[in-house]
């Protein structure tokens, strides 16, 4: 360690020697590259931070009921393309860039602001910041504002029309559909009434074949019935005036009623049942007891006339009954023959109807596959019209300018004043350099320690020099001018930092054009 500050210690001693070379390499340095850096040309920054606000309380009240586009992506989307070259051409046309810069090519005003032009932020914070240096603050001032209000257009302008657009091309496919629909619906129609006997009643045309059969065989059922009441108020009839029942005689209208319904129950109750049967031997029971009651009441009336009330004549209830019922064979006739011709009717087209019934369901599946399309296009169109509603009533995406572009008035560089620092401390280190690099260029031995290592032999002693009054003096004068000269620059420097920090360079510009 020690051996390392020797020999920087030589080094510093060497360098002093050579001092007078560090000031005037100090000073042209300084002088020179102050006036380089006060007539750099001035740069002026217009700048512009924007906030845009992406969470909006609509969305979770409309969720479901209107479209809402990405508004992260579209601003990602925004930011890669806005300083692209259309957009850039727009920006230079609305910013007079030609008449500002006095520069009719478009290529050149396009280069330059995509050189200078920059947009920054929005990764975490959705915070923008718009920048562009130039010459002319008015140019500045311009581009920035014509670029923050291009961005706004662009995100509040590109969903709007993409809305628009989307609301057409629904409209569009909605007119299609229609006519679709009602082409459909007219081939469905056709079909129907040039198959209608296949398709006519409900169900399929199994179901109504196996229906029809139903029906026959119920009809065929009660006109057995019929015939069977029929047959049994005939032997009623006949019973009635082989007995001798007439007008003089005894007669029971209710009672032959009831005996005459009964038998027409059991009668229909035996072309279902057997005959143990407990409804069909209950009946019989019932049947006898009135019979016998009817034998009783007529050998009673038989002794004594007068005892029983003659309750009128039954022969034109038997009659009527009769009457009623041929007319009831008669219909369920004509029914089963109806039945019959329209059981036969569908046999025949038992093999015609399955392709009938096969070619509508696929006209029917057809049909409601483009009605369900057209319902949800339907619903598309009304959420299209509540998103363009609440995207042109609405702030979906706000935003806020933070900091508006103003026109500078301080140029933003370059910065004289560090520049002017910066050329001082080069002046000086370059002086050093110099007078460093001359001292190892030619080198002396400025010590007892620094021979031995030159010459690898021992030294036995050293000579004193010995310093008159007038070495002394000397000496001091030379560091009197040296410090002299050294201050005169730092003092300049001063005077340099001075104008400009009081805003009072243009002095330096008359000196300068006095000195030239």
């Amino acid at each position: 360690m020690e051996k390392i500050v020797q020999e920087l210690w030589q080094h510093v001693r060497g360098t002093w020697r050579k001092r007078w070379w560090i000031l005037p390499i100090a000073w042209l340095v300084c002088i020179g590259g102050w006036a380089y850096a006060h007539n750099l040309p001035d740069t002026y920054q217009a700048d512009a931070r924007i906030y845009v606000n992406t969470q909006s309380v609509l969305d979770p009240l409309l969720r479901g009921m209107t479209v809402r586009p990405n508004t992260e992506q579209r601003l990602r989307m925004i930011t890669r393309t806005l300083l692209s070259r259309d957009n850039l051409e727009e920006i230079a046309r609305e910013s007079d860039l030609d008449v500002l810069t006095g520069n009719a090519s478009l290529d050149a005003q396009v280069a330059l602001l995509r050189s200078r032009l920059t947009l920054e932020g929005g990764e975490r914070d959705n915070i923008y910041s718009v920048r562009f240096r130039h010459s002319n603050p008015e140019v500045a001032y311009r581009v920035v504002r014509e670029t923050v209000d291009l961005f706004m257009a662009r995100g509040m302008g590109d969903s709007r029309l993409d809305l628009t657009t989307s609301q057409q091309f629904i409209e569009r496919q909605l007119e299609n559909y229609e006519q679709q629909l009602q082409e459909k619906e007219a081939e469905i129609e056709q079909f129907k009434r040039d198959n209608a006997r296949f398709l006519s009643g409900d169900g399929n045309f199994y179901s109504r074949l196996e229906r029809t059969r139903d029906q026959l065989q119920q009809a065929r059922l009660q006109r057995r019935e019929a015939e069977s009441r029929l047959q049994t108020l005939e032997r009623r009839a006949r019973e009635g005036r082989a007995s001798g029942v007439g007008p003089g005689g005894y007669e029971n209208s209710e009672l032959d009623r009831r005996i005459s319904e009964l038998q027409e129950n059991i009668d229909a109750m035996r072309l279902r049942y057997t005959d143990e049967h407990p409804d069909v031997v209950s009946s019989r029971r019932i049947l006898v007891e009135l019979e016998e009651r009817r034998e009783r009441e007529a050998q009673e009336f038989a002794r004594n006339p007068q005892a029983i009330q003659r309750p009128g004549s039954s022969n034109e209830a038997l009659q009527n009954a009769i009457s009623e019922t041929e007319s009831e064979i008669a219909s369920l006739t004509t029914r089963i023959a109806e039945f019959e011709e329209r059981v036969a009717r569908l046999e025949g087209d038992v093999d015609r109807a399955p392709a009938v019934e096969s070619e509508l369901t696929s006209l029917t599946r057809n049909y409601d596959v483009l009605r369900n399309s057209y319902r949800q296009l339907q619903d598309r169109r009304e959420q299209a019209v509540m998103s363009e509603a609440v995207e042109s009533q609405t702030d979906a995406v706000d935003f806020r300018v933070l900091e508006p572009p103003r026109q500078p008035t301080a140029p933003a560089s370059p910065d004289r004043p560090m520049l002017a620092t910066a050329v001082l401390l080069v002046g000086l280190g370059a002086g050093t350099g110099f007078a460093f690099l001359l001292s190892q260029l030619r080198r002396t031995i400025s010590s007892s320690q620094q021979l031995a290592a030159v010459t690898g032999r021992p030294v036995l002693g050293s000579v004193s020099r010995v310093r008159t009054p007038m070495t002394r003096h000397r000496r001091l004068s030379e560091l009197a001018v040296f410090a002299a000269a050294l201050g005169t620059l730092v003092l300049v420097y001063a005077v340099v930092m001075g104008l400009y920090a009081t805003g009072s360079e243009f002095l330096l510009d008359e000196l300068m054009g006095w000195l030239r």
